[in-house]
C-alpha cells in the first residue's frame, strides 16, 4: 500500500459526513419512498447511517490489494440495505437512481482529491484509482441489485402463498359437515394448493360430508373440472363425502358444451339446499 492511498482514504473519511450531507439535500424522487424528502428523521438517520458505511465500505478498497477482502465488505453493505429496501417497498429504479446520484457526488469530491498540487499525484495514480473507484461501485450496484431481486421474490413468494392459503378456507359448522367457499378465477397452482389444503383439513378436522360452494366462480374450464374431480377423488379416498352447490347458470351452460360430467357428484343450486339435505338448518332471521 502506498503512502498515497493511504491519504487518499484518509481523505475520503474525512469528507464522508459532507459527501452524505450533500446527497441527503440534493436526493429527489417522483415516488412516496424512503428517499422523499418529507420522509421522518429517523428514516433519514437510517439513510445517513447507511451511506456513511458505503462510504468507508469504498474507502477501504484503496488500502486493499485481495479482491476478497474488498468484495466481504461490500456482499455486508449490499446483503443490509437491500433487504430493507424490499421491506420499505423502495422500488430498485428509484434505488438506482440514488445510486447514480451519490455516485456523481463521490466522484466530484475525489477529483478535488486528484487535482491536489501539493501531492505531485502522477496521471497513472489517477487513473488505477478512478478504475478502481468505478469498478468498487459497479460492484456495490450488482451485488445490491442481485441480493434485492432475490429477497424480492422471496417476499413475494411468501405473500403469494398466504393469499393463496386464505383462498381457500374450510369451514367447520359440525363434527361432521364443512364447508369450502371457492371464489375467484381458479390457475392450476391455486388448484394444486386446493387440493392439498382440503385434503389435510378435512383429514385433521375429521369431516364427513364437505360442501364446495362454487357460487364465486365465473369461469369453469376443463382443468378446473378435472381439479374438482381430482379433490372429490382424494376426499372419497380419506372417506369424505363431497357436495358441489352454486354452479352459476352460466358456469352450467359452459360445462355443457364442453362435455364436462358431474352427474356422479351431488350437486345443489344453493349452499341452504345441501345443508338442508344433511340435516343442517340455517336459520335466518
Amino acid at each position: 500500500m502506498s503512502n498515497l492511498n493511504k491519504q487518499l482514504y484518509e481523505f475520503i473519511i474525512e469528507n464522508a459526513s459532507q459527501l452524505t450531507d450533500t446527497w441527503i439535500s440534493t436526493k429527489k424522487t417522483s415516488h412516496q419512498n424512503v428517499y422523499s424528502s418529507n420522509m421522518p428523521k429517523f428514516v433519514e438517520d437510517k439513510l445517513r447511517v447507511q451511506n456513511n458505511k458505503l462510504i468507508h465500505t469504498v474507502a477501504k478498497t484503496f488500502l486493499l490489494n485481495d479482491m476478497n477482502l474488498k468484495l466481504d465488505p461490500i456482499n455486508e453493505w449490499a446483503n443490509e440495505v437491500s433487504k430493507d429496501r424490499v421491506e420499505e417497498n423502495t422500488m430498485l429504479t428509484d434505488v438506482i437512481e440514488q445510486f447514480k446520484l451519490f455516485r456523481k457526488i463521490f466522484w466530484s469530491k475525489l477529483y478535488e482529491f486528484f487535482v491536489r498540487s501539493d501531492l505531485n499525484i502522477a496521471k497513472e495514480d489517477i487513473l488505477n484509482w478512478t478504475n478502481e473507484f468505478h469498478f468498487v461501485f459497479d460492484t456495490v450496484i450488482e451485488e445490491f441489485v442481485k441480493i434485492y431481486t432475490k429477497e424480492y421474490i422471496r417476499n413475494l413468494t411468501a405473500q403469494q402463498e398466504l393469499v393463496t392459503e386464505l383462498s381457500s378456507p374450510i369451514i367447520t359448522l359440525t363434527n361432521k359437515i364443512s364447508i369450502l367457499p371457492i371464489i375467484g378465477t381458479i390457475d392450476t397452482q391455486r388448484a394444486k394448493h386446493i387440493l392439498e389444503s382440503t385434503l389435510l383439513q378435512c383429514h385433521e378436522r375429521q369431516v364427513q360430508y364437505l360442501v364446495m360452494d362454487l357460487s364465486g366462480v365465473h369461469i369453469v374450464d376443463t382443468m378446473v373440472a378435472n381439479q374438482i374431480f381430482i379433490v372429490v377423488s382424494a376426499l372419497e379416498l380419506i372417506g369424505v363425502k363431497s357436495i358441489v352447490t352454486g354452479i352459476r347458470p352460466e358456469v352450467a351452460q359452459t360445462t355443457i358444451q364442453l362435455g364436462i360430467d358431474f352427474s356422479k357428484i351431488p350437486t345443489f343450486g344453493t349452499l341452504q339446499a345441501a345443508l338442508a339435505q344433511l340435516n343442517f338448518n340455517i336459520v335466518q332471521s
